[in-house]
Order: structure tokens, then sequence, then C-alpha cells
């Protein structure tokens, strides 16, 4: 995700509009935080957003309050992403290729969030639900592009989706040092392989 994006004001009051704005810098605070530590404290939110800790604590209750800030705003520019047409005219090949281009494109550009989402899960549990929603909201996504893996069974459906989670992406290319162009491709090749295999 762009550590510069920010949800946008939608009132002319003033002293809402500085709240929001107040609450917009305490966020990307925390994103640029966790860029060096998975797990910023307060303190450190309010010292690298330059606003009081007691000010902190006035637009969040808890840390807790300012992940799922973040994970809205993450939530929010997915579906804004998601918006564009798609062209279902478009070969198989192609389409398994857009669709694994795509989700990939998300997993590095928001690699800090989902890192520290994995991170701060067993102290955070209510992340889990965020999560669950962004690759609820990814998943709707892969099959709107690839709609012949609706004639999956249940369970395959699932095994497929676990092939493109973000820790199978993040060991490719963080720790086996794959690049990315054939990640997607070797990737595309293996679900069209997977799913040809698997329809009913």
């Amino acid at each position: 995700m762009s550590n510069q994006s920010a949800l946008k004001i939608k009132t002319s009051d003033g002293r809402f509009a500085r709240s929001q704005k107040t609450k917009d810098a305490i966020v990307k605070a925390l994103l640029k935080l966790l860029n060096d530590t998975p797990f910023p404290t307060a303190e450190q939110v309010a010292k690298e957003s330059k606003i009081g800790l007691r000010t902190v604590y006035r637009q969040f209750k808890d840390m807790e309050s300012i992940y799922l800030s973040l994970h809205e705003e993450c939530l929010y520019f997915l579906n804004k992403m998601f918006a564009n047409e798609i062209d279902v005219n478009k070969s198989f090949e192609e389409r398994i290729n857009f669709a694994v281009s795509e989700r990939l494109k998300i997993y590095s550009e928001y690699e800090t969030l989902f890192i520290a989402t994995i991170s701060n899960a067993a102290r955070l549990p209510i992340l889990v639900d965020q999560v669950a929603a962004s690759y609820q909201i990814m998943r709707k996504r892969f099959i709107k592009i690839v709609p012949e893996i609706k004639n999956l069974s249940g369970i395959k459906s699932d095994l497929l989706f676990t092939r493109i989670l973000f820790p199978t992406w993040f060991s490719l290319r963080n720790v086996l040092k794959h690049d990315q162009k054939t990640i997607i491709n070797e990737l595309s090749i293996d679900l069209m392989e997977y799913i040809n295999s698997n329809i009913k």
C-alpha cells in the first residue's frame, strides 16, 4: 500500500477535518514504523507522527484501533483497485496470468502491512478478521476474472487459493529469491493445470 495514501475527508466541518488529518498522520506513522519494527509502540507512533501521546490516545483508544484503521484504508483501496472492468473475452491463459499478476502486485505493494498483520495476529486477534476480509475481496476478484474456478468443489477451490496466499509469495520472492516475473509465470501455469485437472 502506498505510504502516502490517506482517507478522504468528506465534510466541511473544520474540527472534524482537523481530527481526520490527525488520524491520517497517526496511521501513516504506524505504516512507516512497520518498515523497521513489527511491534511499534504508541510512544513511537506519537514521536514519528509528531503528535502528542495524549492526542494519539484521544483519536484512538489503543494500538489495535490504529491497526484497524490502517486495514480499513487497505480495504478501501482494494475495492477501488478492483472497480475496473475485466475483459472476459481474453483466453483462459491470459486471464489466469492477469489474475496472478494482479494478486502478486498487491502483495508487493502491501508487503509491510501483510507482514505486520501476521506478526501481530497473536497479540491482536481481531486483525485476523481484517486479513480474512481482505482475502475474501481478493478471492472474489480472482473468481470474477477466472470464473472456471466455480466448477471446482469447495475443498479443491480452497486448495487452489492456498497456492497464492501471501506466505507462499513471500517465501518464493524473499526467501528463495525468485524474481517476480518467474513466480507469475510458474504460478499461472500451475493454476491452469490444477483447474483443468480438477474441474468436475
